[in-house]
């Protein structure tokens, strides 16, 4: 079963909806009072001169206003029940989605602002204005049983506003959406720098990356502006033909008092008041065109991206993996990049592989594959005969363990990290068994609060040999039946170096079938298999003696720069 899309998550809310629609008919109909009262002063209460029934048309009026203002209290708060319901429904499914890394190269890093917007369209005063629209014919049947001019002229008034806003989309929406295109850019490469913050500042590139921010927000700035300029034209055009309309419908009501014996000075007021009740809310719509367009692209862009996701969520829940893994001749495509082509091996239950070969064969690449973070193009990856793509997004996690080459870490305590976000009061002895699996335990020990040491935002606080044994602790976490491992050794000395040999062996007594991404012989010498890379093909899979010998032979080093030669002594 496909995940749900957004027009199926939405449809979740339309009970809010119909309620609004409803309270939109009664007070619309109660909105009437106001003409009415008008109606009744100026053809009878001015001519009886009755006190009585002035005083009982103020109280009836008035009871009905205030029922109006009520109910109208009520829809707004139905509104803004409404966008929370929207945030609620949307915010998991998109954050998940958020969370897959894209084939394409893109993330869409931006979409819950999506929904934030999406919200916010719904809570303010944009939607109330679409709710008032489907009543302008209730108030145009009302005018023409005053008289058929009067409703002529707020006809050509409601047809010229429409004209005038369907100009709007025209002349702004695409400026609308490249200046909030533009905004986002800006503030991705502000993102980006403060997380290279240490090496601008250490290579003198703060005025270059200072110039270059200030080029992206002017562009921004001047598509705002652009699309600011075209709407407040259109917007002030707009008023123009609701006051003018105004005029032309008392003028047109006075002189059919004058000249038609039908027509009373209380049809002139009420038609003047209902003609403003025609109006007012295409005024509206016009003023606050770019909040929909900005809620349409929001719209637009998280369907597309829920209706993408195409990831089967029927897979019932399967036992633990033994670590019988098959790589079936995978091809993947990154960023229009040939990356992996033709990758075909098999690892039985308990068996280790090293993957190794020059930067941008892709190791790192495959590593990823292995773990159903990516899924190839071409091929299957499969974990005891599943494919892990879609294992991975119903509870695969729980079984495998990874370090990626660059450990970062979440805002919180060592044992949060290491327990993967769990509550570590549900898990607190497997926090600690996995540290010091990791050879990691005496080392947090010494750290200020222990395991309840913060790390600060994205490990700060701690070096970077310690995030890679913390990182190590939480891909140990829950006794995993595949690790994939990639440079694990990246930032260790000598001596931790020797310990992660020693959790290997651990591992390979343990049946776990084991990755190791590497280039260093000795992390490798325990292995059981090699695998060669290069330039995204596979050059060269067996047992590691037997690789070794190739690879040490003359002219396949030369062939296949980067790769390793091995040093005497290390096996």
């Amino acid at each position: 079963m496909k995940q749900t899309g957004l027009r199926e998550l939405l449809a979740q809310c339309r009970q809010y909806f119909l309620y609004t629609g409803l309270f939109s008919l009664a007070i619309n109909a109660l909105m009437l009072a106001s003409p009415l009262f008008m109606l009744q002063v100026f053809d009878r209460v001015l001519s009886s001169r009755s006190n009585e029934t002035l005083v009982m048309l103020l109280a009836f009026f008035s009871f009905a206003l205030a029922i109006a203002a009520l109910l109208d209290m009520v829809r707004s708060r139905l509104f803004v029940r409404a966008g929370i319901s929207v945030q609620h429904l949307l915010r998991r499914p998109v954050l998940e989605n958020i969370l897959q890394i894209r084939q394409q190269g893109s993330l869409n890093g931006h979409a819950l602002e999506d929904v934030s917007t999406l919200q916010a369209f719904l809570s303010g005063p944009g939607i109330q204005a679409l709710f008032e629209l489907p009543w302008i014919p209730f108030y145009l049947l009302i005018l023409y049983f005053f008289h058929p001019i009067l409703c002529l002229i707020a006809v050509i008034g409601a047809l010229i506003l429409a004209a005038l806003t369907g100009l709007e989309e025209k002349a702004t929406a695409h400026k609308q959406k490249k200046g909030d295109l533009s905004l986002r850019h800006s503030s991705d490469y502000i993102v980006t720098a403060l997380r290279n913050g240490e090496a601008i500042r250490a290579l003198g590139m703060q005025n270059s990356v200072v110039s270059r921010w200030e080029s992206l927000h002017d562009r921004h700035l001047n598509d705002s502006v652009a699309a600011v300029d075209a709407s407040s034209h259109i917007y002030a055009v707009s008023k123009f033909i609701r006051n003018l309309m105004g005029l032309l419908q008392m003028t047109a009501a006075a002189a059919l008092i004058i000249n038609a014996e039908n027509v009373t000075p209380g049809i002139m007021i009420a038609a003047t008041i209902i003609m403003g009740r025609v109006m007012t809310p295409m005024t509206m719509v016009i003023g606050g065109w770019k909040h929909f367009i900005r809620a349409r692209v929001a719209y637009q862009r998280l369907d597309a991206m829920l209706e993408d996701q195409g990831i089967d969520d029927a897979l019932i829940q399967l036992p633990p993996p033994k670590g019988r893994l098959a790589v079936e001749k995978i091809h993947f495509f990154f960023a229009q990049k040939n990356v992996l082509r033709g990758i075909r091996f098999e690892l039985a239950e308990g068996e280790s592989l090293g993957v190794v070969g020059p930067s941008a064969s892709g190791k790192t690449t495959l590593a990823k594959l292995l773990l159903g973070v990516y899924r190839p193009n071409e091929g299957c990856v499969r974990l005891d005969g599943v494919d892990v793509w879609q294992w991975a997004h119903n509870g695969l996690g729980r079984y495998v363990g990874y370090l990626p080459q660059s450990v970062r870490l979440f805002p919180g305590t060592v044992a949060e990290n290491i327990a993967r976000l769990r509550d570590v009061r549900d898990c607190a002895e497997e926090v600690i068994g996995a540290a010091k699996r990791a050879r990691a335990h005496e080392m947090i020990l010494k750290l200020p609060k222990g395991y309840d040491t913060d790390v600060g935002d994205d490990g700060a606080a701690l070096s970077g040999g310690q995030r890679q044994q913390i990182g190590l602790a939480r891909a140990l976490f829950g006794s995993p039946r595949l690790m994939v491992l990639d440079e694990p050794n990246a930032n260790l000395d000598g001596e931790a170096e020797l310990l992660l040999r020693q959790l290997m062996g651990e591992l390979k007594r343990d049946s776990v079938t084991l990755v190791v991404v590497g280039h260093k012989p000795s992390l490798l010498s325990g292995i059981d298999k090699l695998l060669v890379l290069r330039e995204g093909r596979q050059i060269l899979f067996g047992p590691r003696a037997e690789i070794i010998d190739k690879i040490s032979g003359p002219g396949v080093i030369e062939s296949s720069p980067g790769l390793v030669r091995p040093q005497p002594g290390k096996g």
